[in-house]
């Protein structure tokens, strides 16, 4: 899924960007408090979940794997701030 600026969701059919990993969300609640503030920010992302963890996330709800969020390279540095703003437990 990707998520434009404009709150719109998807699909890019260009190669002229390149999207970086930015933060791997542990739980729902906290990929859900990321997304909620790069959605505040217009800053696009793209949700990816690792391994199995997106059959998981439809069969029970959420991923035991983690959740990549991925944001352009050149929102990198604002969307790196923002989360640097909240004490994450790692």
């Amino acid at each position: 899924m990707f998520k434009n600026k404009d709150g719109t969701q998807g699909e890019s059919t260009s190669n002229d960007f390149e999207m970086v990993l930015l933060k791997t969300a542990s739980n729902n609640y906290e990929l859900s408090l990321i997304k909620n503030l790069l959605d505040e920010h217009k800053i696009s992302y793209i949700v990816k979940d690792r391994g199995m963890g997106g059959y998981m996330r439809i069969i029970g709800g959420s991923s035991l794997y983690g959740t990549d969020i991925l944001v352009e390279k050149s929102s990198f540095e604002k969307a790196k701030a923002i989360l640097d703003e909240f004490p994450w437990d790692d």
